[in-house]
């Protein structure tokens, strides 16, 4: 898998529906992406939230790996 930046989406639904085809928890994908879990959930909260941050491209990336069962 290559990364492509022209397919960035920050959307916190579409970042929690690639933890969830992941299989690991929260903390489980942080730590292998290298976060604090509590950075981490901030990137997955419902947009609006006041704790939401947009996560950058690279968090995306990452998660989309943990889904790619050639990884």
């Amino acid at each position: 898998m290559k990364p492509d930046a022209t397919k960035y989406n920050p959307d916190a639904e579409y970042l929690r529906d690639l933890l969830k085809r992941s299989g690991l928890s929260q903390r489980a994908a942080a730590a292998q992406i290298g976060l604090s879990a509590a950075g981490f959930q901030n990137y997955i909260r419902k947009t609006g939230d006041k704790k939401y941050r947009k996560a950058p491209y690279t968090v995306q990336f990452a998660l989309e790996c943990l889904t790619d069962p050639r990884s």
